[in-house]
C-alpha cells in the first residue's frame, strides 16, 4: 500500500500535519500529569483529537486495504452482538428481580436497571504492521480520547416492572454514514455501535480497528422522592 501512497501528495500533507496536531495533544499530555482536571486543557485536546479525527478518516479512505476491511467487519459483528447479548441479559435480569424479596423491603418508589455499553476504560491497544504507514503514536491518543469522551456506547434503562424497549438503533439497517460512507464498507451493515464511536466521539475508523476490549455494566438503582410539606 505504501508504495502506492509514498508519493501521493495528498498522503503526505495529511501525514505531516497529523504528526504536528499528535505532537501538540502529546506535549500537553506528557508534560501536565492532571491535563484532564484544567478546563482550558482538556478543551484544547478535544479540539485537537477532533482535528486528528477529521485527518485520520482522510487518511483511511486513501489507505483502507482489504485487511483492514476483513478487520472492521470483524469488530462491527463483535459490537453487534454484545449490544444484542446485553439486551438479552437486561430482560433476563429485570425478569429475575421482577418478584425479588429483597426488593420487597425497600422503601424505594421506583427500581431501574440499566445496562451500558462501554469502551473499556483499560482496553488494550492492538498494533499492526501497517501502524508506520499512518505514523499515529494509536497509544496515547485512544488514552487521550478516553479521558475526554463519555465512553458509553449505547445502553437500556427500564423501570422494574416495565417491559424493555426493543433495540430500536439496531433495526438491520446500516449505519454507515459520515466516516463510514466508505465503498469498501457497502456490503457490511454498520451496527450503531461503531456508528457511535467514530461519528459521535473521536475516535477514526483505524482507532476503532485498534480498540480490543469494550465492557458491559449492569445498574440497579433505587429512587425515593421526598416533598416538603406546606
Amino acid at each position: 500500500m505504501m508504495e502506492a501512497l509514498k508519493d501521493n501528495k495528498e498522503w503526505i500533507g495529511l501525514k505531516a500535519t497529523l504528526q504536528f496536531v499528535e505532537d501538540k495533544i502529546l506535549r500537553i499530555i506528557m508534560s501536565s500529569k492532571g491535563w484532564m482536571m484544567v478546563k482550558e486543557l482538556e478543551n484544547e485536546v478535544d479540539d485537537l483529537l477532533s482535528e486528528r479525527h477529521f485527518i485520520m478518516n482522510k487518511m483511511f479512505r486513501l489507505h483502507v486495504t482489504e485487511q483492514e476491511v476483513t478487520r472492521f467487519r470483524k469488530v462491527n459483528d463483535h459490537l453487534l452482538e454484545m449490544t444484542r447479548k446485553m439486551f438479552r441479559e437486561h430482560a433476563k435480569l429485570l425478569e429475575s428481580l421482577k418478584d425479588n424479596p429483597i426488593l420487597s423491603l425497600t422503601s424505594w418508589d421506583d427500581v431501574v436497571v440499566e445496562s451500558k455499553l462501554d469502551v473499556d476504560e483499560d482496553a488494550e491497544v492492538l498494533r499492526y504492521d501497517d501502524d508506520d504507514d499512518y505514523g499515529s503514536d494509536f497509544l496515547h491518543m485512544i488514552d487521550a480520547i478516553a479521558w475526554t469522551e463519555n465512553l458509553e456506547i449505547h445502553s437500556f434503562y427500564t423501570i422494574l416492572g416495565e417491559k424493555p424497549e426493543p433495540d430500536r438503533l439496531d433495526d438491520g439497517s446500516s449505519w454507515a454514514e459520515g466516516c463510514l460512507d466508505i465503498p469498501q464498507f457497502s456490503g457490511i451493515d454498520v451496527c450503531y455501535a461503531v456508528h457511535d464511536l467514530c461519528t459521535h466521539k473521536n475516535y477514526s475508523v483505524p482507532d476503532l480497528l485498534h480498540i480490543r476490549s469494550f465492557s458491559v455494566q449492569n445498574t440497579i438503582k433505587g429512587n425515593r422522592k421526598y416533598r416538603v410539606d406546606g
